[in-house]
């Protein structure tokens, strides 16, 4: 399973309130805000990674396809040198280059979870509140003080 659906599915079975006993679940949720803010955490920190990698990537395929890389730093890629290109067209080959969009595509999965993170955060801040006015409703309909 991959990072994302793990954490949709990881956040479908934690956001399940036991409404027999909202107690618990208020309990529960400083235990669920330090899970999702570690998670948040680590995948920041993977994003700009992620980030970083590209940059670099991005530099190296620059000069890959102006054809500024010597021999041995194409033998060190595998890479054969690139036939010469116009410079309107760079973008072209950079723009699709697999590399480049490996590192893009695995930054785009972790600001997605950090987004998700984010949301699911939310959720708790206000779940608080929600189980709250839960229980005083359920006090009040059965006439407890």
């Amino acid at each position: 399973m991959k990072p994302l659906e793990e954490l949709l599915e990881m956040w479908r079975q934690d956001s399940v309130i036991d409404r027999t006993e909202p107690g618990k679940a208020l309990i529960n949720i400083p235990q669920l805000h330090s899970k999702y803010v570690n998670i948040l955490s680590r995948h920041r920190l993977l994003s700009k990674e992620a980030e970083f990698k590209y940059h670099k990537m991005k530099k190296l395929k620059w000069e890959y396809y102006t054809g500024k890389l010597d021999d041995d730093d194409l033998a060190k890629h595998g890479w054969k040198p690139f036939p010469f290109v116009l410079k309107s067209d760079i973008t072209t080959y950079m723009d699709s280059d697999e590399d480049m969009n490996r590192y893009l595509a695995n930054k785009i999965v972790h600001d997605e979870i950090v987004d998700v993170c984010t949301a699911i955060l939310k959720e708790l801040n206000s779940r608080t509140f929600q189980l709250r006015d839960f229980i005083a409703w359920e006090r009040f309909i059965q006439g407890v003080g």
